[in-house]
């Protein structure tokens, strides 16, 4: 009679439990990161007699939470390459749109120009003409302005999405830490892992993922998990944190470094070449590659354009039989000292050949004195050898730089001769009469259009290494959209195998309403069937107790 008593009231609790399971999955259905629990029911134990087994019922084990770590894994895996490839199609796209207006881009200023000096050909003293042809090179030089304004804007807010990208990696690690601490703790107590603890724990892990690859090393038994960059450097150790920080890059104060900063506080400055996946991955490809090679590309035309329409006016004679003057003026490079350096040197710098100015960042570092004082580094790691002029001015790439002040060993500087030409770029005359369409400096001889001839043929001459200026700028266009498409296609790719990745997980682990539908009702049968055992032990206990 007991017995039976004790075997409905086990089966009547385990049933509770499995409902109350059940009920857990189907309100978290829909909650982000839940993985499903299932509860698992054994035997309760028994006891053999001389009539055979008679069992004490039934008893909940677990409460198991789906969960596969490999699949997990490859979860994160796959999100941290998307989210490069997301995040770098998302600036890209701005500089795309930025060369995508056929009706308005430098190529189609650059025609306008020569469209009016051809006006002026025909006619070298017309009014109309010459004011036209200045209006055009006025809309030249704002068209540069503005991609330049736009590009500098770029890089100002891919600092800021840089900024970011690490508060959100610091905000994770310190949550994960202390997640740790709490499984760690709790575990002790019961001897249990909390399953909404370690539901959190995933996540953490895949937001983090989000930003940055990360590697995770999990204790099976603890739940407790280890994550490091995929540079080896540790995020999470236990219940400790460590920190990214970012600051201002001492070389270029316009661009934002990230350091990380270890266990005694030091900082130590990534590798951004070597931070390829993730959110903070694809911004510092899209910022060190794509906008660098888009700003030299506009730059180097705007300087050569500028320089070349400059030569040739200069060997002219305007309306008034003066000799031509630069037709557009744009600011000389600077070479910017690194924050770091212990000396007070600075550089004085000119052109000596335009047309041999290059498109790329050089680092002058200064070597000491007994050795070849300073040594000049392109972008590419590729050594130049400059000429010692009579003043000490170092001369190499079109350009002559003179030091000034005293170094100390190891200062540096950046310099880009090409950098601010298209922001700079503005006309240098005021009135049209200035444009030399004369090769004689008689003004009576109105005639004369050998000059203006000239400035068109600008138009057909290879300025920019085999290229013309429209040539140059349709390939600018070109190796934008180029890579648009590129990044494109590898998106799409890596979103499907994202999709793959995340319904493979939640067959595993997500909740299929249906199914705890299916479930419910069965464990209500459960609860049932054994309530009806009940009814019969108080039953047979009432048929008892009525006997007398």
């Amino acid at each position: 009679m007991s017995n039976l008593m004790y075997l409905a009231r086990s089966g009547l609790s385990s049933a509770q439990s499995a409902l109350n399971v059940v009920g857990n999955n189907m309100n978290n259905a829909f909650t982000e990161g839940y993985s499903r629990q299932s509860i698992v029911l054994g035997q309760a134990g028994g006891k053999s007699t001389n009539y055979g087994f008679f069992g004490y019922g039934v008893q909940v084990d677990d409460v198991q939470r789906a969960y596969d770590g490999f699949i997990n894994n490859q979860l994160r895996g796959a999100t941290t390459n998307f989210m490069s490839l997301y995040s770098r199609n998302t600036q890209l796209t701005q500089i795309d749109n930025m060369l995508g207006d056929d009706s308005s881009n430098v190529s189609a200023s650059l025609n306008n120009i020569f469209s009016a000096m051809e006006g002026i050909s025909k006619d070298p003293v017309g009014a109309a003409e010459r004011q036209e042809t200045l209006s055009n090179m006025q809309s030249i030089s704002y068209q540069y302005q503005s991609y330049s304004n736009t590009l500098n804007g770029l890089e100002k807010s891919t600092n800021t999405l840089i900024e970011q990208s690490v508060k959100d990696i610091n905000t994770a690690t310190e949550q994960l830490a202390n997640i740790n601490k709490e499984i760690s703790k709790i575990q002790a107590q019961t001897g249990g892992v909390p399953a909404d603890l370690l539901d959190q724990r995933d996540l953490l892990l895949n937001q983090l993922s989000q930003q940055v690859d990360i590697r995770v090393e999990e204790n099976t038994t603890t739940g407790i998990v280890s994550v490091s960059m995929a540079n080896g450097l540790p995020l999470v150790n236990g219940d400790r944190s460590y920190k990214l920080e970012t600051s201002a890059s001492p070389e270029n104060p316009a661009q934002t470094i990230v350091s990380y900063v270890d266990a005694s506080g030091n900082s130590i400055r990534l590798d951004e070449s070597k931070i390829t996946n993730g959110n903070l991955g694809g911004l510092f490809k899209f910022r060190n590659e794509d906008l660098v090679q888009a700003r030299n590309d506009l730059n180097m035309m705007a300087l050569q354009m500028a320089n070349r329409f400059n030569e040739v006016n200069r060997d002219g004679y305007d309306l008034n039989g003066n000799r031509g003057e630069d037709l557009f003026s744009f600011k000389d490079p600077v070479a910017q000292a690194n924050r770091n350096n212990a000396g007070d040197a600075s550089f004085d710098i000119s052109w000596t050949n335009i047309s041999e100015v290059q498109a790329q960042e050089y680092t002058l570092t200064f070597k000491g004195p007994g050795q070849d004082d300073w040594e000049v580094v392109r972008a590419d790691g590729s050594k130049v050898t400059p000429t010692i002029g009579d003043n000490g001015e170092l001369e190499f790439d079109g350009i002559s730089m003179m030091p000034n002040g005293t170094p100390q060993p190891g200062d540096s500087f950046r310099m880009n001769p090409v950098e601010n030409a298209a922001g700079s770029l503005k006309v240098a005359i005021t009135s049209g009469d200035q444009i030399a369409a004369s090769s004689s400096d008689d003004p009576t001889n109105e005639s004369n259009n050998e000059n203006i001839k000239a400035l068109i043929a600008i138009r057909d001459e290879r300025l920019i290494g085999n290229a013309t200026l429209t040539e140059a700028y349709a390939s600018l266009v070109s190796n934008v959209g180029s890579s648009m498409s590129s990044l494109k296609s590898n998106l799409q790719t890596s979103a499907k195998v994202v999709t793959a990745v995340q319904t493979q997980q939640q067959s595993v682990a997500g909740v299929d309403i249906y199914e705890e539908y299916v479930n419910l009702q069965m464990f209500q049968q459960y609860y049932q069937a054994n309530a009806q055992v009940l009814q019969t032990a108080v039953s047979i206990f009432d048929t008892i107790l009525s006997i007398r």
